[in-house]
């Protein structure tokens, strides 16, 4: 099963594709930022990340062990931004300020 999940985050065009056979893959603006081929993760750690310069580094997080769901966050400092979610509905704050 392949996924395609598109959002923008302060400016810039994400785009995450996640298959169980070719794992996942981050572009960032159009480029290949970083990929896993991993068949499992936790949730716990960050299974694809990319530098957004000022803005922070986003961090993207599979949704569950078996799944090609995915959330992502926005980390300035000590700060962790809720910016997307592939299976449940972000606030109308957690929209806005991602923008």
């Amino acid at each position: 099963m392949r996924k395609e999940f598109e959002f923008n985050v302060k400016g810039h065009k994400v785009k995450i594709t996640n298959s169980w056979l070719h794992g996942a893959k981050l572009y960032v603006d159009g480029d290949l930022r970083d990929f896993d081929k991993s068949l499992t993760a936790n949730g716990k750690v960050a299974l694809l990340s990319a530098n957004l310069g000022e803005f922070g580094i986003l961090e993207v997080f599979p949704s569950s062990l078996f799944s090609v769901e995915m959330d992502a966050y926005l980390v300035t400092g000590n700060a962790k931004q809720y910016v997307f979610s592939s299976h449940k509905r972000l606030s109308l704050t957690e929209q806005r300020t991602a923008q």
